[in-house]
């Protein structure tokens, strides 16, 4: 009886499924930004001065970042921009930066990247470049991020005796539809935390017209004010 019970329990486990283990990823592969679990970032940018002769514009360069975080030049292609003398001054930026390779499952491996670099003479710096899809402070992009709708701001009830004002500046990103991204709200000034998960509600529930760069919609990292007055009596 005892034996007929160890070869039950042999058979059922050599009848276990095997766990599923992903390949590891291909070195040779390209993969798109959308696939990689880390995504590349800028590591260090040379200084470019302001093309003489160039005016004011946007060059967009799609290119492939090795797994070493280099560009390859022979995979960089012009999506957006025809000033020749800006094409010309963005391709050797983009070639001479240094970028953090993107990563699949912990490994490097190459990433196709588009690179939008701004060309303005009236800004400091003059010359700006990112990566399509990061997330742009609002002092760098030409608009910022305007709520559009939303619920009204609610007056916390416990507050209502007391009858306190508050501001509470609460940060959050917004993403290229105008929607508050999931996990990006907090609070980065307060008056008085009573206020704060109010605060946090309102523009966590808010609709805004998105950032753009380079009349692109572009996720901006966004400070909205919240102003608490107790509401008036009847």
């Amino acid at each position: 009886m005892r034996r007929a019970a160890l070869i039950g329990v042999v058979l059922a486990t050599g009848c276990a499924p095997t766990p599923f283990v992903p390949p590891p990823p291909s070195p040779q592969r390209v993969y798109g930004v959308s696939e990689v679990d880390e995504r590349p970032e800028i590591v260090m940018m040379p200084p470019l001065p302001y093309p003489a002769g160039g005016g004011d514009g946007v060059i967009v360069i799609r290119v492939v970042i090795d797994s070493a975080g280099n560009p390859e030049p022979a995979t960089a292609v012009i999506e957006q921009g025809t000033d020749s003398l800006l094409v010309a001054a963005a391709r050797a930026l983009v070639a001479s930066t240094l970028f953090r390779p993107g990563r699949v499952r912990g490994r490097v491996v190459q990433t196709l990247v588009e690179v939008p670099v701004e060309f303005s003479a009236a800004s400091m710096p003059p010359v700006t470049l990112h990566i399509a899809g990061d997330v742009y402070r609002e002092a760098e992009v030409r608009e910022r991020p305007h709520r559009t709708s939303g619920p009204a701001l609610a007056y916390p009830a416990p507050l209502l005796l007391s009858r306190t004002s508050g501001r509470v500046i609460v940060e959050a990103v917004i993403d290229t539809t105008g929607r508050v991204e999931d996990g990006t709200v907090r609070v980065i000034e307060s008056s008085d935390a009573r206020f704060n998960q109010a605060a946090k509600d309102y523009v966590r529930a808010a609709r805004f017209t998105p950032g753009r760069f380079a009349g692109r919609p572009v996720r901006v990292r966004f400070e909205m004010p919240v102003e608490f007055k107790p509401p008036t009596r009847n």
